[in-house]
């Protein structure tokens, strides 16, 4: 009786948020059961307004270690930097034919930006690097250093060949991955992480062993689309294959790295684990809330996916194609900072925020 009571305090609780300052409630943010009436449970997201416009295909968002939001709008050709009420602080213009995708932040503030740059007979991907405090944290007036190009550290002339993800350790390393063929001696697969040291240029590359760079096994790294160093940790990782070709390939996979072997061990391998057991369609990036919960996006199933730290899929999952409150369109991007969740939706050209309805108060 008291959970139907507190269940009936909480759908007026939020009756009166909203109506109270004179917005209307939408209901078609609730789950809707087989009898078509609303089911609101203690756990559900609640969009939160207004919604973020004005994007062009925004790939990527990051809650920076400055606490600012990073957004990859790519088809504006431009890098935003934003402050948690949506408004634009400063800006990146890459020019045309330049399409930033992906974006980190080091301890140092410094931004990593992974960029394709397309020309009339290649596109390759590169890596620049920000120098945010020396441009009294302004993006606009940032120094720009190019580091590292898709066809570095070996060349290679195959314009599949690209950087698809990066993220930064604690001592401000950080690891890319990369797809496609190998060199044309065939020394260098094109399928790798990278461990990557240097500020104002790259001073040692270490590509991470122990893996394989094709099949379906636990340990392949096969078309990585994207990777998250896992919280509060200096080595290990969480990684999103998306094999375009093979949706059966595409997996989401933690990795915590053994002292004592020196290699990287996969966390979920039983297929009792909803992580293990989930078909993704393209997952295309991967972060973390304080719980240390995985968040998956995923641009196919145009779906958000919510795990626990032990691969259990948890019932705040939602999404599907659509341009409503709970639908997305190809989202490529998701974030997680104080309590709030936000999406790169990218096929709708917007960015989502919501909050957990126990995060309300």
């Amino acid at each position: 009786m008291k959970k139907v009571l507190n269940k009936y305090l909480f759908i007026l609780s939020l009756l009166i948020a909203f109506g109270g300052c004179g917005k209307e409630l939408d209901l078609s943010q609730f789950p809707i059961t087989s009898n078509g009436t609303i089911n609101v449970s203690d756990t559900l997201y609640i969009l939160q307004s207004p919604v973020w416009t004005g994007f062009n295909y925004p790939r990527d968002i990051i809650i920076g270690n400055d606490q600012l939001l990073y957004v990859c709008d790519t088809k504006n050709n431009r890098l935003l930097q934003m402050d948690i009420s949506g408004g634009v602080v400063s800006q990146i213009n890459f020019g045309e034919n330049i399409y930033p995708n992906k974006v980190a932040q080091d301890y140092n503030f410094d931004l990593l930006v992974l960029s394709d740059s397309t020309t009339t007979i290649d596109t390759i991907t590169v890596l620049h690097r920000f120098k945010v405090v020396e441009g009294g944290g302004l993006i606009s007036n940032a120094r720009k250093i190019t580091l590292l190009t898709s066809l570095q550290p070996t060349p290679n002339s195959s314009k599949l060949r690209k950087f698809t993800g990066i993220s930064v350790y604690p001592d401000n390393s950080f690891v890319l991955t990369r797809i496609g063929p190998g060199d044309p001696i065939g020394i260098d697969p094109g399928n790798a992480i990278l461990n990557v040291r240097g500020i104002e240029s790259v001073s040692s590359i270490e590509k991470l062993t122990g893996f394989q760079i094709s099949g379906n096994s636990f340990y392949s790294i096969e078309n990585v689309s994207a990777i998250f160093i896992t919280r509060n940790s200096s080595t290990d990782f969480i990684i999103a294959r998306n094999t375009q070709d093979t949706v059966s390939l595409n997996k989401v996979l933690w990795f915590n790295y053994n002292g004592s072997s020196g290699a990287y061990d996969p966390k979920f391998t039983s297929s009792s684990q909803d992580i293990v057991l989930t078909k993704f369609g393209a997952p295309g990036s991967v972060t973390q809330d304080s719980y240390s919960n995985v968040y998956v996006i995923d641009a196919l199933k145009h779906h958000l996916y919510k795990f626990n730290t032990a691969g259990r899929k948890l019932v705040e999952s939602f999404g599907k194609l659509g341009s409503g409150g709970l639908e997305f369109n190809s989202p490529m991007g998701v974030a997680h900072f104080n309590k709030v969740l936000y999406i790169a939706d990218t096929g709708n050209n917007r960015i989502l925020r919501y909050k957990l309805s126990t995060d309300l108060n």
